[in-house]
C-alpha cells in the first residue's frame, strides 16, 4: 500500500518518536513523507531530514493577518497558535499536491498527524471509502480529534485546507473559534462521513 504521511507543526520530538510512528503505520507499507513546520530550529530540521527523509518540506515562518477577534472564542484558545496549526496543514498538503501532479503518483491513503504523538497501538489500514475520513476515538474537546486523520486524496484535501473555510464557518455560526470545533464544522460543511477508529495515542511534547 502506498501512503503519503503529512507531518505538521513542531519538530522537537522527531528523533524520539520516529520508530513509534513508523511502527504504528507499519513498515510493510511504502510511505512518502511531507512536512510543514513553522520556522523550527535548524538543528531540529536537519535531524528530521536525516531520519524521516521527506519527499518535500517547508520550514518557512508562517505569516498571516487573519483576525478572528469579533467571533465567539473558546476561553483557552490562543488564536495565533490555532491559525498557524491550520496553515501548516494547508502548506503540507500543497507540497503533496505538487508532488502528485509532477510525478503522476497515486496514493492509497493520506495520513495527517503531529509529530509529538506517541501511539499505543497500530493503524489498521485497509482500503478507504469515498467521502469518508478516519479519525481516532477520543480527544474531541467538544469538537473532534484534530491530531490524527486519514482518508483518500479528495477527502484529505478538504480536511487539510480548513484554513480556507474558517471565516465562512464562523459567519454561518456553525462553530466558535476553537480548533476541534472548527475541524468538526469543516467536516460537516463538506458532508464527509466520519469513521472513528481504535487508535490510542497521547501527546508527549
Amino acid at each position: 500500500m502506498r501512503i503519503a504521511l503529512l507531518i505538521y507543526g513542531r519538530l522537537n520530538k522527531c528523533n524520539k518518536h520516529y520508530d513509534n510512528i513508523m511502527d504504528s503505520i507499519g513498515k510493510e507499507h511504502n510511505v512518502d513523507i511531507f512536512l510543514s513546520s513553522d520556522n523550527s530550529p535548524e538543528t531540529q530540521l536537519q535531524e528530521f531530514i536525516e531520519l524521516y527523509k521527506p519527499i518535500s518540506y517547508n520550514n518557512d515562518k508562517v505569516e498571516h493577518d487573519t483576525n478572528l477577534e469579533k467571533y465567539e472564542k473558546h476561553a483557552y484558545v490562543i488564536i495565533d497558535n490555532m491559525i498557524r496549526h491550520f496553515i501548516n496543514k494547508k502548506r503540507v498538503f500543497a507540497l503533496l499536491e505538487l508532488y502528485v501532479k509532477n510525478e503522476s503518483i497515486t496514493y492509497d491513503i493520506i495520513i495527517s498527524l503531529r509529530i509529538d504523538l506517541v501511539f499505543r497501538n497500530s493503524f489498521n489500514l485497509t482500503s478507504v471509502q469515498p467521502y469518508t475520513i478516519y479519525i481516532p476515538s477520543g480527544n474531541d474537546c467538544t469538537g473532534i480529534n484534530d491530531q490524527v486523520a486519514y482518508g483518500s486524496m479528495d477527502v484529505m484535501k478538504k480536511y487539510m485546507n480548513i484554513y480556507e473555510y474558517i471565516i465562512e464557518l464562523l459567519e454561518r455560526k456553525t462553530t466558535i473559534v476553537h480548533p476541534e470545533s472548527l475541524t468538526l464544522a469543516n467536516i460537516r460543511f463538506h458532508k464527509i462521513n466520519v469513521i472513528r477508529v481504535n487508535l490510542s495515542h497521547v501527546i508527549k511534547r
